[in-house]
């Protein structure tokens, strides 16, 4: 488990083989969160 990112003790770590949607795990003392990872893409401006 590659940790990304860590916080006063808490670890933010992903899979790279894992299913869809895409999440990010959380770890903090002995307790593990789940957060799903939703993103909206729109095109904001667009130049000839």
């Amino acid at each position: 488990m590659p940790v990304t990112f860590e916080k006063d003790d808490y670890k933010f770590f992903f899979y790279s083989n894992e299913h869809d949607p895409v999440h990010v795990h959380v770890r903090h003392g002995g307790g593990e969160a789940v957060f799903e990872v939703e993103a909206r893409v729109e095109l904001r401006e667009s130049r000839t």
